[in-house]
């Protein structure tokens, strides 16, 4: 027997373990009703909507402990059997992570519960102390007896306890036991902080035929991989990827596009195998043209004999034929997205109705729909956003349906759960605006389609359902017309604002109430789509951000949006966006063409107050070479979801933004992740073309610095320096300054995008230009640079500009030579002015 050893400082965190990663079991409860008010989570967390679930799995687990399974009685690879599932014991990289973490998505309610070994050789005993950080259940035994069953399962809230227990000089076996209900996002991880005052060595057992040192290099050679692009429209997709070994090494790329699939996603999985010869510096994977287009998220392994070491990685890969302009008419363009999602979409409903609107194989959309109704018929998560087209269908193409399908979908339908006032036992998400409006209309035209039926959830007939249906949609479209899109100008979560009204658009007859109602507000939103516009995306500061659409834009709902409605942008697979505008007949009001672009020397200045209570001010600046935009004020210095607080955008790749990482690895699943979100948000405002950002830490959080995102790549040149990077593209620039300093990512999948400034206190400028104010990125450069900027952490910032006068931020607000430049509260609607050099 020999060991992989690691070093454990005084007051580190053990996170080297045996482990055999996360097992489920489906989670059966009482049905019950919720209750709650949309929106209410942004204004006080999560918690608020305590699901009955949780409840009773609380109630069920409480002195229970779980089964003692000691992983170092397992070889590597050995399987282990827990919930009637076996998977094998490997080694766990951390890649940077403090802990384990397992965090994922489900759609359905799941128990979880994950077992983890790690060594520890002590130079002598001691009674020592560890912190245990968990959001869900954590136990955990020392030499075999329990030291601490924590269990808070506060879903995606950090909870800590202090324990102590014996060490003996020499090895200490630990076993950890993690658990948790699983609803939707979670976050699945454990911490153990050893916070005694030796330094110990984490031991982790291995056979003597494992070759220790190989499996250390094949982990370096996974930390330093990287992709050299953000963007590959054609031809290989390389991974930087250099063999340490003298041999030749086995490599497996698993990966899937970003897609909407509600039942069977596990079949768009790709497994592909490798060889990455001795010497060799890249893997080229495969042709751009080859896959679908989209965000493509990969878990790349290696293997030394019995030991695999895998990392996750991500890329956009899209087809350039894909950007050139399409069909003159609105008309001309809804056909050729739908041609193009009944050819190359995957198969879902959004398909499935493409294929009959086209007039295609009316049997093979019948046998996609039979497949996609399942998922529904489970009620996972976001089945409105499926069912909702499912209905489209019916009213639209119901006769080109063979009578199986249509009773399968009849039953469905009968037996779907519309709103929290029906009981039971699913975790499905009520309580954003869009889901609310999507289960809203489901019900209202489920109800029309069978108003004498009973619906086996709430007792009522189709005709009570409708009437509840519709008490719904009043309630909605009062709060939409007085507060708008509480996830303000969100490019993934406008798209489903815009796949139901346009639903509702469909169903609802011509001239009623529903129809008028749907009418109006996509014209608001189509209206604010050109505003928020930048050559062909929307890149702005975002309520609820994710970082496939923060990097893949060409891929985004939004820009697909945009394509169809003014012939901007691009067609993409982004089909939940797009299939109910492209089914129906809405048409957005030309004179929104007008905000899609500036004149040369004119510039357009949007201030807006809109959401929940009103509770985001916003601002955005644009010329026809760069764009920059902030969400001013908003909550600083308090814990981030996935709000995105400022972005400086050229083109959809060209782009720089700040952010507070919420976790410690790049391509983890947290909210916030790495790239989307915030852990903490900062206190902001912008001025024309200048943005100010204040950070300040909570003390607690496990990342210590900040970063800007500038994939250097994406730019035609750039310049950096101690403090400040500053790059430009097609005669635009853009720029970036901390006080702290920046040091510029080298290795690793964030290399030549991402500069680190350290420091739990740190002042952030992003600064936008072009080149009629500046005759070159040195000029620009320069400008940035060298601003005077005096800065009391946390309190006040003075920043003074050539060009814009002097700044100053504090929590009380913001001047520019003294005066207020916003005048906040402005209203959903906005105020609109055009900006002449």
């Amino acid at each position: 027997m020999k060991h992989f050893i690691y070093n454990l400082e005084p007051e580190g965190y053990i996170n080297r373990f045996l482990t055999a990663g996360t097992f489920c079991r489906p989670g059966v409860y009482a049905r019950a009703t919720l209750s709650g008010t949309v929106n209410e989570w942004l204004e006080k967390g999560f918690s608020v909507y305590e699901n009955p679930c949780r409840r009773e799995m609380i109630g069920q687990r409480t002195g229970a402990l779980p089964e003692y399974v000691d992983l170092s009685g397992y070889g590597l690879g050995a399987e282990v059997e827990v919930f009637g599932c076996r998977k094998p014991v490997e080694l766990y990289f951390p890649f940077g992570n403090q802990g384990v973490d397992f965090s994922e998505f489900y759609f359905n309610p799941t128990y979880l519960r994950t077992y983890c070994y790690t060594g520890l050789f002590a130079p002598e005993e001691e009674r020592a102390e560890f912190e245990l950080q968990t959001c869900g259940g954590l136990t955990l035994w020392v030499n075999g007896q329990l030291v601490e069953d924590f269990i808070p399962f506060t879903r995606n809230m950090v909870k800590r306890r202090r324990v102590s227990a014996a060490l003996c000089r020499g090895m200490n076996k630990i076993v950890v036991c993690l658990e948790d209900l699983a609803e939707r996002d979670t976050d699945y991880y454990l911490r153990l902080r050893y916070l005694g005052d030796q330094k110990l060595k984490i031991c982790i057992p291995a056979e003597d035929e494992v070759d220790v040192d190989e499996v250390d290099r094949l982990e370096g050679m996974l930390k330093d991989m990287a992709f050299d692009r953000e963007v590959y429209l054609g031809g290989p997709v390389e991974l930087s990827l250099e063999n340490p070994l003298a041999r030749q090494v086995d490599i497996e790329a698993v990966y899937k596009p970003v897609a909407d699939k509600i039942a069977r996603s596990e079949t768009l999985v790709r497994r592909s195998k490798y060889r990455l010869a001795a010497g060799a510096g890249s893997l080229r994977l495969f042709d751009a043209e080859r896959e679908l287009p989209g965000f493509y998220y990969f878990t790349i392994g290696c293997r030394a004999g019995r030991v695999w070491v895998k990392r996750k990685i991500a890329t956009q890969i899209f087809n350039r034929e894909l950007l050139l302009a399409g069909p003159d008419t609105l008309e001309g363009r809804k056909r050729r997205a739908l041609q193009y999602l009944a050819d190359t979409e995957v198969d879902n409903v959004y398909k499935a109705a493409a294929i009959l609107a086209a007039g295609g194989d009316r049997k093979r959309a019948g046998s996609i729909i039979l497949e996609e109704l399942a998922g529904i018929d489970a009620r996972k998560d976001c089945s409105d956003f499926h069912l909702i087209v499912v209905l489209q269908i019916v009213k639209r193409f119901g006769e080109l349906l063979e009578p199986n399908v249509r009773e399968e979908v009849r039953r469905v339908i009968l037996n779907f759960r519309y709103w929290i006032d029906e009981p039971g036992n699913d975790v499905m998400w009520f309580f954003s605006e869009n889901h609310a409006l999507l289960f809203h209309i489901c019900q209202y035209y489920a109800g029309t389609l069978y108003p004498d039926e009973v619906f086996a959830c709430s007792g009522r007939t189709g005709r009570l359902q409708r009437e509840r249906a519709e008490e719904l949609l009043e309630e909605w479209f009062d709060t939409f017309f007085g507060e708008y899109i509480t996830e303000w100008n969100s490019n993934a979560y406008i798209p489903v604002d815009v796949l139901g009204l346009c639903g509702l658009h469909n169903l609802a007859e011509k001239g009623s109430r529903w129809h008028t109602a749907a009418e109006k507000a996509l014209d608001v939103i189509f209206r604010d789509l050109a505003l928020l516009a930048h050559r062909g995306a929307v890149m702005t500061t975002f309520g609820r951000s994710y970082e496939k659409e923060n990097k893949g834009n060409y891929a985004a709902g939004t820009t697909a949006l945009l394509y169809i409605a003014y012939n901007k942008g691009n067609l993409n697979r982004a089909a939940l966006a797009y299939i109910s505008f492209a089914l129906g007949d809405y048409r957005p009001q030309a004179e929104n063409e007008a905000f899609l672009e500036t004149a040369e020397g004119e510039a357009l200045e949007y201030q807006k107050t809109q959401g929940y209570k009103g509770h985001v001010n916003l601002y955005l600046y644009k010329d026809r070479y760069a764009q920059l935009s902030t969400a001013v004020n908003f909550r600083p210095f308090t814990p981030g979801y996935q709000e995105h607080i400022m972005q400086a955008t050229l083109d959809m790749t060209a782009q720089m933004y700040v952010s507070h990482p919420g976790e410690v690895q790049p391509y983890g699943n947290g909210r916030p992740n790495y790239w989307a979100g915030n852990g903490t948000l900062p206190l902001a405002a912008q001025y024309r073309n200048l943005g100010i950002m204040m950070y300040r830490l909570d003390p607690e959080h496990p990342v210590d610095f900040t970063h800007v995102y500038a994939p250097l790549m994406e730019f035609s040149s750039y310049i950096g320096g101690e403090y400040t990077v500053a790059a430009c593209k097609d005669g635009g620039y853009v720029g970036a300054r901390a006080v702290n300093g920046l040091r510029m990512e080298e290795s690793g999948p964030c290399r030549y995008r991402e500069f680190k400034s350290p420091g739990r206190d740190n002042l952030w400028i992003l600064k936008i230009g072009n080149c009629r104010e500046y005759p070159s990125l040195e000029a620009f450069y320069e400008s940035l640079d060298g601003m005077e900027i005096y800065w009391e952490p946390g309190v006040r910032a003075e920043v003074r500009d050539a060009r814009l006068g002097r700044m100053v931020l504090t929590r009380d607000g913001f001047t520019v030579d003294g005066s207020s430049p916003y005048d906040y509260p402005a209203g959903n609607a906005g105020t609109v002015r055009r900006i002449w050099e």
